[in-house]
């Protein structure tokens, strides 16, 4: 029955495609993950886009239904493949995972690490970008939970790729860095952002001064405290005293 669907991924109407690839969360957690996912690793290796993207859809859902234990060692054991299609599929199925699972992916932040840093360092372009979109889904999931190391971590591999000129890339490194700016705390951000804004070249300050207009929209209030301190002079007084009050 799963590889009689496989067919209908290929229909025009997308209400078609949600159904389909909804039906194999079903069929996942009626016989079991395991047969359902070696189908769907198979698809990531083929040219047809569209059904590599329903595919990935797929994946997440068949973790969602049965557990991401289930499906996350076959996804990381598959992404040694030397394969672009294949290595894309991987983490855009990771991606779409950590937007559906939420806060359980605070169990499995650590195991992710390790491929999603190599896919950060990347040549590929879309590489890049899909592990960003994947930090951005990962770090809203873990907020609040104690995962601030993990993510200062991969903040500190997502953070060389602002400088890139492609449209889609940059978009993505942006969506990371603002899901960064929610669980980290938008002090922690601010502080990467003052050592660009004074930069001597210009396009490195417009993409410095884009990320603190960002910072600034989103939580302009928390900003205050760690703005840098300015010693009084003759003529006016700059210290805010009580900022520096800790509890």
């Amino acid at each position: 029955m799963s590889l009689q669907k496989n067919g209908s991924e290929y229909a025009h109407k997308k209400g078609i495609r949600r159904a389909t690839i909804n039906t194999f969360g079903y069929i996942a957690k009626a016989i079991g993950p395991q047969d359902v996912l070696s189908t769907l690793l198979n698809n990531l290796k083929v040219q047809e886009r569209q059904l590599r993207v329903c595919t990935t859809v797929a994946i997440a859902i068949v973790a969602e239904t049965c557990g991401p234990f289930t499906v996350l060692p076959a996804l990381m054991n598959e992404y040694r493949v030397r394969e672009l299609n294949v290595q894309n599929g991987v983490l855009k199925s990771l991606s779409f995972m950590f937007e559906y699972i939420g806060p359980t992916a605070y169990s499995y932040i650590n195991s992710v690490i390790p491929l999603l840093i190599d896919a950060l360092t990347d040549r590929d372009l879309v590489h890049r970008q899909t592990a960003s979109s994947a930090v951005k889904h990962l770090a809203l999931g873990v907020q609040c939970l104690g995962c601030e190391e993990q993510l200062m971590h991969l903040l500190n591999h997502v953070w060389p790729n602002i400088f890139e000129t492609s449209p889609h890339v940059i978009n993505a490194v942006m969506e990371a860095i603002e899901g960064m700016r929610v669980s980290l705390g938008p002090g922690n951000i601010l502080l990467y952002a003052l050592q660009g804004l004074y930069h001597p070249a210009r396009r490195v300050r417009l993409i410095y001064w884009r990320i603190y207009n960002m910072i600034y929209v989103g939580s302009s209030d928390a900003c205050v405290a760690f703005y840098p301190t300015f010693p009084n002079d003759q003529y006016n007084s700059y210290e805010k005293y009580e900022l520096n009050l800790t509890l």
